[in-house]
């Protein structure tokens, strides 16, 4: 010892704010993260409230920042909460279920500065959407969301979460989303929280087939370049199938080099607690949606001291501390697995991601076998 105080670790700069608004959503969706009701949730932010969390994080950051629920139209000072947003935030998103929009909505969504709005879709066709939303009308209702936003020049993504039920839906809905013009295809891999928890053991996709799907999405990526963004969301393997699908087409990356990491940012793969974060309807801070362990609330203290000072976000930037067969893992910088899932699986959210059959060379840990299907 020289008596040299070791130099603390940097914190990364946060990127991105998922601010779930309220827990009241008008659809009962089979795998809901937020378990939505009929009514807002009791202590949810107050308006104030919630305008005092925004300016706060803004004095410590300038992520973007995606207004979700729950359904956080459902709100009825959602407009006050966005265009607060929208001047604070370089960048602002909204996730939604889409069957609230009409023409009228759609054209104060675009007023109050949004830059992208996000809209759930889970099947190509009503007889699968509609079966996953628990509403009949849900998927003729949500395309006429989208139209209307379409009708006045709103950025339009599609989100579909990605199970047994609908996993040979994929190439029909991308196609839909080529139809109808829009700028982003999101896919969702389920994650066992929340009602997603109840349906897990029937819904979710083998390792596999997990694999099997994200080959093809990446292959869609770069086969539709310039014409529709494509990404995976919980899946952060898809990284690495990325790269491998990259060097065997010997093709550049999508998206990469580019600069600053806005809606297109080709970055890597699980985020949570180093580069993203997750605002609760009552103000608790997780490392995500998905990963139910409460670091702080901003009623108590402003985000970016969560953010710099917690002992969990601490954890989740060292890839030196995952275990199991992602410690091992020449791929773990770039992908660290999912933490949110191998945390609703083992109970440790550094444990190895329990959906990714991919073994690292020379790895001889417990159950593990070779990675078939991969794009190398």
């Amino acid at each position: 010892m020289n008596g040299t105080a070791a130099k603390p670790a940097e914190t990364p700069p946060l990127r991105l704010v998922f601010w779930e608004l309220t827990a009241r959503c008008n659809l009962r969706c089979r795998h809901c993260r937020a378990e939505a009701q009929e009514d807002a949730a009791a202590g949810e932010l107050t308006t104030a409230e919630a305008l005092d969390a925004a300016r706060n994080i803004r004095a410590d950051a300038d992520p973007i920042v995606v207004l979700t629920g729950g359904e956080p139209l459902t709100r009825t000072d959602f407009f006050d909460i966005a265009r607060a947003c929208t001047g604070l935030f370089s960048r602002v998103a909204l996730a939604t279920n889409g069957t609230l929009v009409d023409d009228g909505l759609a054209h104060e969504i675009v007023s109050a500065g949004i830059q992208r709005v996000g809209i759930s879709l889970d099947g190509a066709s009503p007889e699968i959407h509609d079966a996953f939303r628990g509403l009949p009308g849900a998927f003729d209702a949500a395309m006429r969301g989208i139209q209307a936003l379409r009708r006045v020049g709103a950025s339009v993504q599609v989100n579909m979460t990605v199970t047994r039920y609908n996993r040979d839906d994929l190439p029909r809905l991308l196609d839909l989303a080529l139809e109808l013009r829009l700028d982003a295809f999101h896919v969702f891999m389920l994650v066992p929280v929340g009602c997603g928890a109840e349906i897990s053991d029937e819904a979710r996709l083998t390792p596999e087939d997990f694999e099997h799907a994200l080959v093809w999405l990446a292959e869609k990526t770069f086969d539709l370049r310039g014409r529709i963004q494509i990404k995976a969301t919980c899946a952060p393997q898809y990284y690495r199938i990325m790269r491998e699908v990259a060097r065997r087409r010997q093709l550049d990356l999508p998206g990469a080099g580019s600069a600053g990491h806005g809606m297109h940012a080709f970055t890597r793969g699980c985020l949570a607690g180093s580069g993203v974060c997750f605002l609760s309807r009552t103000g608790d801070v997780q490392p995500c949606g998905y990963l139910p362990i409460v670091v702080g609330n901003v009623r108590r203290r402003r985000l970016g001291e969560i953010w710099r000072e917690s002992e969990v976000f601490a954890a989740l930037r060292d890839p030196r501390r995952l275990e199991g067969k992602c410690g091992a893992c020449g791929y773990r910088v770039l992908c660290q697995g999912c933490r949110a899932r191998a945390y609703a699986v083992t109970g440790n959210y550094l444990a190895e991601e329990p959906d990714c059959p991919y073994v690292p060379d020379g790895y001889g840990g417990p159950g593990g076998r070779p990675c078939r299907g991969t794009a190398r």
